[in-house]
């Protein structure tokens, strides 16, 4: 009888160690899917780490030769132009000598100091340039004395002429007051340009003999 009772438990036994070993096998599989699919997980972000350093280090590359052709072409533009600092210099030297030949009472422009004039009415001049918006005004500071026995009314009209010696721009003066002899007087005001451009010679026209009064 014993040994009848004892197959049983036996049999019990065997089948709780097998079912332990599928539990611990279970966990096993589960565990290495999860391994792999973190290792997979792993490689892909590396290939794409790998795909964006091999594409960045070609765009820097592509950039670094961009650059490298880029300072060759301003070398070669830089050596250009001064190779052409002489001829430069030398046509505007010969356009002043054309223009001064051309037009002998022209003067340089000079900004922001006093130029002496010293003929007839006007004897000092000084030209200005100041930024407004998006366009330079040009304005002038003329000193205007009577040398004169007799009292005037200054009138004068200031010229402004390009580098080529064209006429740019211009500003008149009428003073219907009476200036007496040895008085003096200073007139400022802006320039009417006629168009964009860099004045560069000036002409100051003493114009004080048409209005002139006539009182002594």
């Amino acid at each position: 009888m014993s040994d009848h009772q004892q197959v049983p438990s036996d049999a019990h036994h065997i089948n709780k160690m097998s079912h332990e070993r599928y539990l611990r096998t279970g966990h096993s599989s589960r565990s290495r899917v999860k391994i792999m699919g973190l290792a997979i997980a792993l490689a892909l972000a590396l290939l794409i780490l790998l795909v964006v350093s091999i594409y960045s280090t070609a765009k820097i590359s592509s950039l670094g030769g961009e650059k490298m052709e880029l300072e060759r072409k301003l070398l070669i533009a830089e050596e250009k132009i001064e190779a052409l600092n002489p001829q430069l210099t030398k046509a505007r030297a010969e356009i002043n000598e054309l223009i001064q030949k051309r037009f002998p009472n022209l003067q340089q422009l000079e900004i922001n100091n006093m130029l002496e004039i010293n003929q007839g009415l006007i004897k000092q001049a000084v030209f200005t340039k100041i930024k407004q918006g998006n366009r330079l005004v040009y304005k002038y500071l003329v000193v205007a004395e009577n040398s004169a026995l007799k009292k005037i009314n200054p009138s004068f009209r200031v010229l402004l002429f390009d580098e080529f010696g064209v006429h740019v721009g211009s500003a008149d003066v009428v003073d219907k007051r009476v200036l007496e002899a040895g008085e003096s007087r200073d007139y400022t005001d802006e320039f009417e340009l006629f168009f964009e451009t860099v004045p560069k010679h000036f002409y100051i026209e003493d114009l004080s003999a048409q209005y002139n009064t006539g009182n002594n």
